[in-house]
């Protein structure tokens, strides 16, 4: 979280949908997509594919529909989220059999591979844009659109998916943990998302004015 009294950006990767990545991911899962869920890439590092007893595993687009509603549901992740997904009652997944045999089923895997992405995200975190980096862009901005941007708040879920991509997702900051790494397209999208948040104050002052 940087904050500096009068904005805060806040950089958070959910364990709830890392671990529902890792089942999509594990199980090879076509969910389908949605507003709140646009078509993300797989893992990186890929995961293992998940077999039952050396068998390709059954009912998969049963499990993919209700994987789909599972995110709907617990987007943007947080406690309640996780909750949900782990024994050992998996409370999200009632009534969701296929999926929640599946989540048994990987779960261990899960655990481990979201262990290694938190230490991928510790050495992204070390070597990105400091405070000062962001700090230098409010300013640059606030120049540019010759007023002090009000005080805010950008939450931005971040997800270990390949590749550098961004998404908007009703209003929810998505990127790609590759975008956070990438010091030059991180800072142009949140310049990006710095102007309009400049230029959404600038408009209701303006509406508040009339």
């Amino acid at each position: 979280m940087r904050d500096v009294g009068r904005w805060g950006i806040d950089l958070t990767m959910p364990q709830s949908l890392l671990l529902a990545l890792h089942l999509r991911d594990a199980a090879g899962l076509r969910p389908p997509t949605s507003p709140l869920l646009p078509d993300l890439p797989p893992l990186d590092p890929p995961v293992r594919p998940l077999r039952a007893a050396g068998h390709d595993i059954a009912g998969l687009d049963v499990a993919g529909q209700q994987w789909a509603a599972w995110w709907v549901r617990h987007f943007p992740g947080g406690p309640d989220a996780l909750t949900s997904i782990l024994p050992p009652r998996y409370p999200g997944l009632d009534g969701r059999p296929e999926l929640r045999g599946l989540a048994e089923l990987g779960l261990d895997d899960a655990l481990a591979w979201c262990a290694r992405a938190r230490e991928v995200e510790k050495r992204v975190i070390a070597r990105s844009p400091s405070a000062l980096f962001e700090t230098n862009l409010v300013t640059a901005v606030e120049r540019e659109l010759g007023r002090r941007i009000r005080p805010f708040s950008l939450r931005v879920v971040v997800l270990p998916v390949a590749g550098v991509h961004h998404w908007d997702v009703l209003g929810q900051a998505v990127v790609s943990l590759g975008l956070r790494a990438d010091r030059d397209a991180y800072l142009t999208w949140l310049r990006e998302q710095l102007v309009a948040i400049g230029r959404d104050h600038l408009a209701r002052d303006g509406e508040q004015s009339t």
